[in-house]
C-alpha cells in the first residue's frame, strides 16, 4: 500500500490504514446497529486514528459529517 506521496508503507502501517477504514464504514453505513455509547466511542476512536491517517499522508479527507 502506498500513501499520497508514493512511500510504501510497512505491514503495521497498512493494518492501522484497515482499521480506520473498517471502522469509518461502520460508522458511515451501519451506524444505526450500534447502541448510542458504541457510535460515540467508534467516533472517537476513528478521530484518533484519523490523526495517524494525516501523518501517513493517507489524506483521509474530514469528518465532520460523522461527528468526529
Amino acid at each position: 500500500m502506498r500513501n499520497a506521496m508514493g512511500d510504501e508503507l510497512n505491514d503495521a502501517q497498512a493494518e492501522l490504514v484497515k482499521a480506520y477504514r473498517t471502522i469509518e464504514d461502520v460508522l458511515r453505513n451501519r451506524a444505526e446497529e450500534l447502541a448510542p455509547y458504541e457510535a460515540r466511542n467508534a467516533t472517537k476512536a476513528l478521530a484518533a486514528l484519523w490523526q495517524v491517517m494525516n501523518g501517513l499522508d493517507m489524506e483521509p479527507g474530514q469528518l465532520y459529517d460523522l461527528g468526529a
